[in-house]
């Protein structure tokens, strides 16, 4: 039963704004209460979502993760809506809006429950943060000329010290994106398991790795030069050398809303990334 829907929208694409305005006319005339907004108004006043049954999310992958990011505290599903270039989060596209929200309005649809991953950061054995990833936990070179020394373990065991542009702790969701761009493989986003991928690293024999979903991942910055640590591409926080980021999956969870089958992904990602 739908009573009160959120409509998230990107502001910079002409498509989101004016499908935004129609899918709320429409909620609205079926006696659905539709709050419609961008992140910031979201983040600003959390009132407005926190007891919605659903967020809708019109646009490409950015947009789902500013919807999951205001949505999995609150354990509110999202129904992403395909509108970017790459939208691998979504599986329906603006001309099958309609008809998913009649779907779900009738108790039609299933709920696919994503794995969320959890970083600490920690300077001279203090935590000076805690952040939660959909897609991945990065620490990146923040100087273009400049590598950086990430020594990592896993579950305490060490595993090498990468000499690279920077490190990836990816979810199964986050495998296809910056992960998969930096070479890393491809994971069933149904498993709860983690990837860890380098970003060009120099003269090492550790390639990108598999880990169980309940492996702890820690990375320290072995580097004089400044480095950055980003939560699913946002937040880029500057990092000093002696810097830990501890990584292990979150307890919470991001639900998507589903209308098809789960064995389409694999056709779904095949034609997807013959898009790109």
């Amino acid at each position: 039963m739908l009573e009160r829907v959120a409509v998230l929208y990107n502001p910079l694409s002409d498509a989101s704004i004016k499908l935004s305005h129609e899918l709320a006319d429409w909620l609205t005339a079926r006696g659905v209460k539709a709050i419609r907004g961008v992140s910031q108004e979201f983040r600003d006043q959390p009132h407005l979502v926190a007891d919605c049954d659903l967020m809708i999310a019109l646009g490409g992958d950015g947009t789902v993760l500013r919807a999951a990011r205001l949505c999995f505290p609150h354990n509110i599903p999202v129904l992403p809506v395909a509108l970017g270039h790459l939208s691998f989060m979504a599986e329906i596209g603006p001309d099958e809006v309609y008809t998913s929200c009649e779907q779900l309005m009738n108790g039609g649809g299933w709920f696919d429950e994503r794995t969320l991953v959890r970083a600490q950061l920690w300077r001279n054995g203090q935590k000076l943060g805690q952040y939660t990833a959909l897609n991945e936990v990065v620490i990146s070179r923040r100087d273009l000329s400049r590598i950086v020394n990430v020594y990592v373990t896993i579950d305490d065991s060490p595993i090498t010290t990468y000499h690279a542009d920077g490190v990836i702790v990816a979810t199964a969701t986050g495998s296809t994106a910056y992960a998969l761009a930096a070479g890393g493989p491809i994971v069933d986003p149904r498993s709860q398991a983690l990837v860890l991928v380098p970003i060009a690293a120099h003269l090492t024999h550790i390639p990108s790795m598999v880990l169980h979903e309940d492996a702890v991942v820690t990375m320290q910055l072995r580097s004089r030069h400044h480095a950055l640590l980003a939560i699913d591409g946002r937040e880029n926080i500057d990092l000093i050398e002696g810097d830990e980021v501890i990584v292990r999956r979150s307890p919470q969870v991001c639900t998507f809303v589903r209308l098809r089958p789960s064995n389409q992904f694999y056709s779904q990602l095949v034609a997807r990334l013959r898009r790109s």
